[in-house]
């Protein structure tokens, strides 16, 4: 398994795991998320290949076929008011193929993913997960990571 950067010819495989992520979120939370069709996907995937701001790393083998990826980019805060500076390595999206979950992939994305904060002097890594996704909060307790706040909602 290796861990790249995504390269244009890599968008086809990288639309199918976003799809999956994007359908994860629609089922559990359809009055937040919407519902995407294949094509809004892949607007959303050549978006985020063209932001110059965010890193796509893919978990691929040797034949390149995609089997995970993590989307990140840097957030400096600075002169804020009450927060000291700090660099942090933010997590858009981590997805791996429903095919191959459970295999060591996503782990390894994130492995790369603290290496290249290691590089960049970051503090830390931060990321969203949804309460619903008890999988993915599991997951991210088990690489290390803690509850830093809360985002909390009331229906009207």
């Amino acid at each position: 398994m290796e861990i790249r950067i995504a390269k244009k010819e890599d968008l086809g495989q990288l639309i199918n795991i976003l799809e999956q992520i994007s359908q994860i979120h629609y089922e559990s939370r359809p009055d937040i998320f919407k519902k995407k069709s294949k094509m809004q996907v892949k607007e959303d995937a050549i978006g985020i290949m063209n932001d110059k701001d965010k890193k796509v790393l893919l978990a691929i083998d040797n034949t390149s076929k995609i089997y995970g990826v993590l989307i990140y980019k840097i957030k400096e805060v600075k002169n804020h008011i009450n927060l000291k500076e700090s660099k942090i390595l933010w997590i858009d999206e981590l997805g791996v193929d429903e095919k191959y979950r459970g295999k060591g992939i996503g782990r390894s994305l994130m492995e790369e993913a603290s290496i290249i904060s290691k590089k960049l002097n970051c503090q830390r890594i931060e990321l969203n997960c949804w309460d619903f996704n008890k999988k993915a909060i599991s997951f991210y307790e088990k690489f290390g990571m803690s509850l830093q706040r809360r985002i909390m909602e009331k229906e009207i």
